[in-house]
């Protein structure tokens, strides 16, 4: 059998062969060229979870936060604003580092002068968590409303205008609101200015009820006064009882008169800021009185000496009916626009006397005369020394701070502030906020 061979020669390799492997020899050669700077496994960011919030009223606020993370979690902050007079501020939580952890933050509600929250504050805040590689993560922002949990409140919206109550009716609740958007109405005309944020009204039942939300004060103070009002930030007054009209109308104005004459560079002096919130009232009552007393004596107080706070509690009535009647002579005497200059001149930085020379073309002497002879009595003899002010203790001071040096006004300083003498009103004790 006859077998036929035919001789081959070499193997020919298809072209799209080669071009695969010689993709594939790149590949390697980039995969090795990356190995060495890429790392064994991506880090982490760390991750934080808002944790909620508890209310303690009136001891304060604990703020609750948990975190995680590859490397331990190192530092945890809460930063928080309080609303509206607070300027920022930052407190760190205790605890032990770990890659995953969980912190609280008690922020306290009542240690005046450092800190004091009334009820109606608003907290905004939110959490900031560093590890040990540096990498910060936040918490989305957040708000809490720090309200007196001890009663059921019902709340009434009016223009601008919230009020709370708990005891008393429906109806006296709408009284007031009513009582409260006029006050703020009719003394921003008067004053040429706007209050351009919500305005909060907190009506107490009982001096018991109220006591534990007004600032702390010593043990002496709170036997011997009563407060029936109190604006305790620019924005929110406490007022005992649900038809005092006229300690809600006196409190609101001084709101009113903090936005037209407190500023960075100006402020007030005490009878032209207690002086327009008495005007404000349908009746001065008992410092109306006082006042009338006086001047049958002859013994009025100077000018220049109720600049200030006065340091006598037997001069307090009197205090109180000297500024209105003093507010009330520039008014009327002078008119609405010139009162609202005055204001706008000491916002904007003038001392009294400047801003009186700037308006009226007078100063506070010339003033008193003009007063004193509105009164049928004779010219001071001599200016009378300026009382000294009240101390901190005997005005009762509660500031309000977040951990950064804030007034109850601080920048826009509008404090917590009331009276600590005997001012007799319906049988109680009045306790007039000052700043």
């Amino acid at each position: 059998m006859e077998r036929s061979t035919r001789s081959c020669g070499p193997t020919r390799k298809r072209p799209w062969v080669r071009n695969l492997r010689l993709v594939l020899l790149l590949a390697v050669v980039a995969v090795s060229l990356l190995l060495p700077v890429l790392p064994a496994a991506a880090q982490v960011r760390p991750t934080v979870t808002d944790g909620g919030v508890e209310n303690r009223f009136p001891e304060g606020i604990v703020f609750r936060v948990s975190a995680r993370s590859d490397s331990p979690i190192e530092r945890i902050r809460l930063r928080y604003t309080i609303r509206p007079d607070g300027t920022a501020a930052s407190s760190e939580a205790d605890f032990q580092p770990a890659t995953s952890v969980s912190a609280s933050f008690t922020l306290e509600g009542n240690n005046p002068p450092r800190i004091y929250l009334p009820p109606g504050t608003v907290i905004e805040y939110f959490w900031q968590v560093t590890d040990a590689e540096g990498d910060t993560t936040s918490s989305e922002p957040a708000i809490f409303f720090y309200n007196d949990i001890r009663f059921q409140w019902t709340s009434l919206q009016g223009d601008g205008v919230t009020v709370y109550y708990y005891a008393g009716s429906q109806k006296d609740a709408q009284t007031m609101l009513a009582v409260a958007s006029e006050t703020i109405d009719s003394m921003s005309k008067l004053l040429g200015v706007g209050i351009d944020f919500p305005v909060k009204v907190w009506i107490y039942k009982s001096v018991e009820d109220m006591r534990p939300a007004l600032a702390r004060r010593s043990e002496t103070f709170e036997q011997s006064v009563v407060t029936l009002g109190v604006l305790v930030t620019s924005d929110t007054a406490l007022v005992l009882g649900n038809a005092s009209f006229d300690t809600l109308r006196h409190e609101l104005t001084h709101a009113v008169t903090a936005v037209a004459g407190e500023g960075a560079f100006g402020s007030l002096p005490a009878w032209l800021d207690e002086g327009t919130a008495v005007y404000s009232q349908s009746d001065p009552g008992g410092f109306g009185s006082a006042l009338k007393q006086a001047v049958a004596r002859g013994d009025v107080l100077s000018v220049r000496s109720i600049s200030s706070y006065p340091g006598r509690p037997d001069k307090v009535e009197l205090f109180y009916g000297q500024s209105w009647s003093l507010v009330s002579y520039l008014v009327k005497t002078y008119g609405d626009g010139k009162f609202a200059q005055l204001f706008a001149e000491i916002k904007a930085g003038k001392r009294i006397d400047e801003a009186l020379m700037t308006v009226y073309g007078i100063d506070q002497d010339v003033l008193e005369g003009e007063w004193r002879a509105s009164l049928g009595l004779p010219p001071r003899e001599k200016p009378a020394p300026t009382e000294p002010p009240l101390s901190a203790a005997e005005r009762g001071v509660a500031e309000e701070d977040g951990g950064t040096p804030i007034s109850a006004v601080l920048g826009v300083l509008l404090g917590t502030l009331a009276l600590a003498g005997a001012v007799g009103l319906g049988g109680l004790t009045l306790a007039r906020r000052m700043r």
